[in-house]
């Protein structure tokens, strides 16, 4: 296979990641300007070698060997593995679900997810992508990452509302995680999900750069009558993980 049929093979996989719906033959030639033949037979390859499935209605969608790693990927991170046991601990303590996820551009990516029995359910699930402004972790990123970052990620986001709490400001949400930097966590409140308050803390690395970020997240009701130890065990957990990581203190 040709190096240019390979980075074919990586845009049908970027675009149908970025899909929940699928896509079909002619919609994928269309949107990736690839012609119609060489599609085809692209196609046909990946979904002989599962990487692909087809469904009734032609539409393409990834398949298993694709979900296979993209778990182990997850799982093998090393934040996921430094992280697991800290989170389960989270869990026990604050009675609530705790998230662990990373960025991907303008976005995070749920590596890990420890639900506890009594927490209300979010939509949330590990391999899943959210935007950042109208979620705890998203806005941890926003508030914790190197200050050139920030502000590129502030002036470009799309302000999508997903609920009618979502802020769509984009001066409001600086101020937002201007205060979230000072205080050393963020807050989603009823943002993404309506009924769901949020708490999360950033992770840093051994060159005091964020490299992760953790969330405590449930019902509103139940999360405002603990607030202030759910921020305890949630910031104390961030920095437990930060020092797996070689994290010594001091942010760039």
């Amino acid at each position: 296979m040709s190096v240019k049929s390979a980075e074919r093979v990586l845009e049908i996989i970027d675009y149908l990641t970025a899909t929940e719906k699928g896509a079909t033959l002619m919609e994928l030639s269309g949107e990736l300007g690839i012609p119609k033949s060489s599609m085809s037979q692209l196609l046909g390859t990946m979904t002989r070698k599962d990487y692909l499935a087809r469904t009734e209605g032609n539409v393409y969608k990834l398949g298993h060997k694709l979900i296979t790693a993209g778990n182990r990927a997850r799982t093998g991170n090393d934040i996921y593995s430094a992280s697991i046991s800290i989170l389960s601990e989270t869990v026990q303590k604050t009675g609530e679900t705790v998230f662990l996820a990373i960025r991907s551009m303008d976005e995070i990516i749920y590596l890990a997810k420890v639900d506890s029995d009594e927490s209300a359910r979010t939509t949330a699930q590990p391999g899943m992508r959210k935007p950042l402004h109208c979620t705890g972790l998203g806005k941890a990123f926003l508030a914790f990452e190197m200050e050139d970052v920030r502000r590129e990620l502030m002036d470009t986001i799309t302000l999508t509302s997903y609920t009618s709490h979502t802020i769509t400001d984009r001066e409001e949400l600086a101020g937002l995680t201007a205060e979230y930097r000072e205080q050393g966590f963020s807050i989603d409140d009823e943002e993404n999900d309506i009924g769901v308050y949020c708490v999360a803390a950033p992770v840093f690395g051994d060159q005091g750069r964020m490299v992760a970020a953790i969330s405590c997240a449930g019902s509103k009701p139940r999360m405002l009558d603990k607030k202030q130890a759910v921020i305890e065990e949630i910031t104390r957990a961030a920095g437990r993980i930060s020092e797996t990581q070689g994290y010594a203190g001091g942010v760039i």
